[in-house]
């Protein structure tokens, strides 16, 4: 975000009185102190998180007049009107991120500029991070062995096909290249080798 915009306030909304997301608070201080628990009073089983967002939405846009752009991380199609109504009313840009497969369309129409989370970059740079952890480790390394480490790595996050592509990709860039040895007892077998100096161009920057 820092790299496309100035970032002027950062708020994180959640029912924190999920273990899952309360473990989360410590992580989140890293990045922002605006953490808002939208949990329910008095026990009340509905979740305010959306309500409590778009008030915040609507009194920012009331109250900020030199915020140039909103950007919301939802997919969710209940935050359409407010994109639209701070485009036409407010002449605010409003860029949406949303996680693949739950992103409304309504939303997705609506706002200025839209990105699906997880990129393709994103899915490429997990698929050789995992044919990477299995490099480093394995003292033999193979073709067939490195796509099946991968995928049981990914803990069902890839296919064999996608790694299969991953590992064509890598063949193809020099990164990796699987070349016949003979082993000390003069029996021939097929190994993988890597160019550790241009594999960090494949792996995520953090």
């Amino acid at each position: 975000m820092n790299s496309k915009f100035n970032l002027a306030e950062v708020n994180f909304f959640a029912d924190f009185s999920h273990k899952s997301l309360a473990d989360e608070i410590g992580r989140i201080r890293l990045f922002s102190n605006k953490i808002i628990d939208t949990r329910s009073p008095n026990g009340v089983q509905k979740d305010f998180t959306d309500f409590i967002i778009l008030d915040n939405m609507y009194q920012k846009a009331l109250s900020s007049d030199d915020i140039d752009v909103f950007i919301l991380f939802s997919g969710d199609g209940h935050f359409s009107s407010a994109t639209s109504f701070l485009k036409n009313f407010y002449r605010k840009q409003v860029v949406v991120y949303a996680v693949n497969g739950c992103f409304s369309k309504q939303l997705k129409e609506t706002a200025t500029v839209s990105y699906i989370l997880p990129t393709e970059q994103d899915i490429s740079e997990s698929h050789y991070a995992y044919i990477f952890d299995y490099l480093k480790t394995s003292s033999n390394p193979t073709y067939n062995d490195a796509i099946t480490a991968a995928v049981k790595k990914s803990k069902g996050g890839a296919a064999k096909q996608q790694i299969a592509k991953a590992m064509k990709t890598l063949s193809e860039n020099n990164i990796i290249s699987e070349r016949t040895i003979t082993g000390a007892k003069g029996k021939k077998q097929k190994m993988l080798f890597v160019d550790w100096e241009k594999a960090e161009n494949f792996l995520p920057k953090n």
